[in-house]
């Protein structure tokens, strides 16, 4: 008889490898002991991917649904499941007048019917609906997911699921719906709700005519984290701050705006804050430069800014920073062959100066770079450049330099 291990070890060392499936598929053949652990992370994850043609009568949510036909084990094990609207069945190549090379079709989902038999054997906490898609390739939503012209089932498939007590996390990318209220009373009941990311949503409502969310109606969730990084993100975040929304809870804020105004009052909660800033523009640096420390809230340990101006930023943040601020983490991240180089030989001793006068609670100051080879021979090229660039960051120990996709 060969020697059985506990359950209990089995088990951890199947979650020590939760996100490698074809190891997890090999141990669920392995034995017996295997199955059942191995599946909960196996199926933890859905993602559904569109079909290859849109006329296709195959496809993975097809495919999906009868596996959960056949396998009705499976559909509990579910917990976070990603649709994905638009991805690499298409294609956004361009011909030699400046057009696509294939036709846009509207979102798979808009016309087929099974996902709305999918969604109802599930109970998810986390839902995803995405476009894998350049920004440029959708003006105006017209290929995008719109929720008043989607089919009555699904619809109300949807709207079970988003606004569900278990639901704790929902992402859309690429979505039409008529106004602001009527995307926020869509998850007016999801109770456990705590992150909520939002991008790429178009309004069919006039602009003059959204109401803000009514204060005696209730809006239950708590979020912890929010995102609102949209193409009408300045209109769009003043309904996060309508009276009716309690979002004192969020510690953790990405939005693409240049509005201090909002920005400032979103961040209105008592807890932890870590703060992204999409579109950070010259606007910032002006904000910086007059002095003004109403940028650093007393609960901010994390910020986090998307530009072009990386190095110009973190000395204005570092000379603007007042000297007992609890700031922690400084992110700055852009693209490689846009950024601004440092020219002005005393930089570094300016940011020496400014980390010498605040106290002790910034421990890392991190430059990301998105495709650093387009203006450096490799990604090593332009670390070197950074470190040249801020020498008494890397010698207190806190610079990090990192290449993201």
């Amino acid at each position: 008889m060969g020697l059985q291990l506990p359950q209990e070890l089995i088990d951890m060392i199947l979650d020590n490898i939760h996100d490698d499936i074809p190891s997890l598929m090999a141990c669920s053949l392995a034995a017996r002991t295997f199955v059942h652990s191995a599946r909960t992370h196996i199926f933890k994850r859905i993602e559904i991917t569109p079909p290859p043609d849109p006329l296709t009568s195959s496809n993975p949510c097809q495919r999906f649904h009868k596996l959960l036909s056949m396998s009705p084990y499976i559909a509990p094990l579910v917990e976070d499941l990603s649709i994905v609207l638009v991805g690499p069945e298409t294609s956004f190549d361009y011909d030699e007048d400046g057009y696509y090379l294939e036709e846009r079709h509207v979102t798979w989902v808009m016309f087929g019917r099974t996902l709305s038999l999918v969604l109802p054997l599930l109970n998810l906490k986390r839902i995803s609906l995405v476009e894998n898609a350049p920004i440029d390739w959708n003006g105006g939503g017209d290929y995008s997911m719109d929720w008043n012209k989607m089919g009555r089932q699904l619809k109300s498939a949807l709207a079970k699921v988003f606004s569900s007590p278990r639901l704790e996390a929902v992402h859309l990318r690429g979505m039409v719906i008529e106004s602001p209220c009527q995307l926020l009373s869509i998850f007016s009941e999801a109770t456990a709700l705590k992150e909520m990311s939002l991008s790429r949503l178009y309004f069919t409502q006039r602009w003059d005519q959204r109401k803000l969310w009514p204060e005696s109606q209730p809006w239950r969730p708590q979020l912890r984290s929010l995102l609102v990084a949209d193409v009408q993100s300045d209109s769009f975040c003043q309904y996060f701050v309508s009276p009716g929304i309690d979002l004192t809870h969020v510690n953790a804020l990405t939005i693409a705006t240049d509005s201090v105004e909002w920005r400032n009052k979103i961040m209105g909660g008592h807890e932890t804050w870590t703060l992204r800033w999409r579109r950070a523009s010259a606007l910032l640096l002006i904000v910086l430069a007059l002095g003004s420390q109403d940028f650093f809230t007393a609960n901010l340990r994390t910020i986090h800014v998307f530009s072009r101006w990386i190095f110009q930023l973190l000395d204005a943040i570092l000379k603007t920073c007042p000297h007992d601020t609890h700031l922690e983490h400084i992110i700055l991240e852009g693209h490689a062959y846009i950024l601004h180089m440092p020219s002005d030989p005393d930089f570094d001793a300016s940011i020496d100066a400014s980390v010498d006068r605040l106290k002790c609670t910034l421990k890392t100051v991190e430059i990301r770079t998105i495709n650093s080879g387009s203006a450096f021979e490799s990604f090593g090229g332009w670390e070197e450049a950074v470190h040249a660039a801020l020498p008494s960051l890397l010698r207190r120990g806190m610079l990090s330099v990192t290449e993201t996709k």
